[in-house]
């Protein structure tokens, strides 16, 4: 006697879900510019010590070890941090959790600056907690405030962050050339203010103002999700190349024989085409939401072909691999975008994002570490950019795989329960 397996129905990017009553347009409004302020400020406090690490090594006298610890401490910081937060979301609400981080980001930043080597720990230890938590609710406050164009809205906050992160970068020298390191970082307070004065009426006007959520039950635990994985795979491995690059692609192309001028200026164009890209992406996602996984297929290949041409022809074509490495760090916009694209309500939305960044973290803080060893092991950049093309293929394999019907997080423990 046979029995049939019941098979999960096919599902499109987005998933289709019950459209909640909008909220009114004013606070539609307002919320889409808390959210494009709160992402701006959720890499400044990164970028900004790497741009003013020199002189932050100088003034306090931090040695190799305190300069190492600096270094991994966001990656690391923002993976703890990332698990705790449907806790906090599910006491506090979205909205609140997001003012409580921004809180917790100014006051970190603030204590960086105040005194020597401890208070610079402590404050960015508070600063890269408050990133994490903010970069787990984006997804879940667009989902709730998008609407049909969640997707759009995420991957806009996406391209808004690589912006952030590239102002933060160009403008710390000169804000220190004014002022000296505490200057450089003191600045990036004033955003972290602004975003603080936005989200408050958000937050206080929750219950009134925020789209009302279906109350769905629980579907069991997305760690026994194979797609769920897939997306936590695709977002460690483009954090991973993503921070290694930040790291050390200057040094990387100035071993390949390019000048220290021009390899500087190959960097920063990269930020620039990643940044062009993310918009593009938006723009993309905004007319059509199933075109994620394409999105994400095309830019971990141009970032593939971009690290290839690096290994084998570094001097042939350098502006065209950088181009293409910029856009490949764009990845990190349809990384986002299907968080929310594959989730029903935002309570699922926040675990997805709590998943994919906190596993996908722990990952990433690999990366640099790792190209930095194989950097110093060797004479050439050979070894680093073979491994970078090495995680490059991984990523792919996990984009090809997160793009493919059926886009439910479910369907394999449907699957399974029915065999």
């Amino acid at each position: 006697m046979s029995t049939s397996i019941a098979l999960p129905t096919e599902q499109t990017l987005p998933i289709r879900r019950v459209a909640p009553q909008a909220p009114p347009l004013r606070w539609r409004i307002l919320a889409i510019a808390a959210i494009v302020v709160a992402a701006f400020n959720a890499r400044t406090a990164v970028t900004a010590v790497g741009a003013a690490l020199p002189e932050i090594r100088a003034a306090l006298g931090l040695g190799t070890a305190a300069v190492s610890v600096l270094t991994a401490l966001p990656a690391l910081c923002i993976a703890a941090t990332t698990f705790l937060v449907p806790l906090l979301r599910q006491r506090e609400g979205t909205l609140t959790s997001v003012v409580l981080f921004l809180g917790v980001l100014l006051a970190g930043q603030a204590v960086r600056i105040t005194h020597g080597q401890w208070s610079l720990l402590a404050g960015t230890v508070l600063a890269c907690c408050a990133i994490g938590g903010l970069q787990v609710l984006l997804p879940a406050v667009c989902q709730q405030f998008g609407g049909s164009h969640a997707a759009a809205l995420t991957t806009l906050s996406a391209s808004v962050i690589g912006a952030g992160a590239a102002t933060a970068t160009a403008t710390t020298p000169w804000l220190i050339s004014i002022g000296g390191w505490r200057t450089g970082l003191g600045a990036w307070l004033l955003p972290v203010a602004l975003a603080l004065l936005l989200w408050l009426p958000l937050s206080r006007a929750t219950t009134s103002i925020a789209a009302p959520q279906l109350a769905l039950p629980r579907r069991g635990s997305l760690l026994r999700s194979a797609r769920a994985w897939y997306l936590t795979m695709f977002t460690g491995l483009q954090s991973l190349q993503a921070l290694s690059l930040l790291s050390w692609q200057p040094v990387l192309l100035r071993t390949t024989g390019v000048g220290p001028v021009h390899a500087a200026a190959l960097s920063a164009g990269t930020l620039v085409v990643s940044i062009v890209a993310s918009a593009v992406i938006t723009a993309s996602c905004y007319r059509n939401a199933a075109l994620i996984g394409t999105w994400m297929v095309l830019t971990t290949s141009s970032g593939g072909i971009g690290l290839f041409g690096l290994l084998i022809a570094p001097s042939a074509a350098p502006v065209v691999w950088a181009g293409l490495l910029g856009v490949g760090m764009s990845a990190l916009a349809p990384a986002m975008a299907a968080i929310p694209a594959h989730t029903t309500d935002s309570g699922e939305t926040t675990r997805l994002s709590a998943m994919t960044q906190g596993y996908g973290y722990l990952l990433a803080a690999l990366g640099p570490a790792l190209i930095g060893a194989l950097t110093d092991a060797s004479a050439t950049a050979d070894w680093a950019l073979t491994a970078l093309l090495f995680f490059s293929l991984l990523q792919f394999l996990f984009a090809t795989l997160a793009s493919r019907p059926p886009h439910d997080l479910h369907s394999d423990l449907r699957w399974s329960a029915n065999r």
